[in-house]
């Protein structure tokens, strides 16, 4: 009986940190870059970190020094330039609503 106590009790600690670690590794990581090479095209094909490491990247309507926000999708690193990110702190108000009281 003590046993089959302490089996479930160790098979249920096993299964939670099973499943936190891969919550934790699934967690997306997004670093900001500048770009520094790109295709020609308007593609940024290189970012550097702040750190000065320099990755091969995809970053579609990108040009060369813009500041990018990347995250790693396991099989590639795609950038989106930091201007275009939604920043739930701006609000711009509708232009029928004046907010000069």
């Amino acid at each position: 009986m003590m046993l089959r106590t302490v089996s479930k009790t160790v098979g249920s600690a096993l299964a939670f940190l099973c499943l936190a670690s891969t919550l934790a590794i699934a967690q997306p990581q997004i670093q900001t870059m500048t770009c520094t090479a790109s295709d020609g095209k308007g593609n940024c094909t290189v970012a550097t970190s702040a750190e000065g490491k320099s990755l091969v990247v995809f970053g579609e309507g990108v040009n060369v020094g813009e500041t990018v926000a990347c995250q790693d999708r396991g099989y590639m690193i795609n950038c989106t330039s930091a201007d275009g990110v939604v920043q739930s702190d701006r609000r711009v108000p509708h232009p029928s609503i004046d907010m000069n009281y």
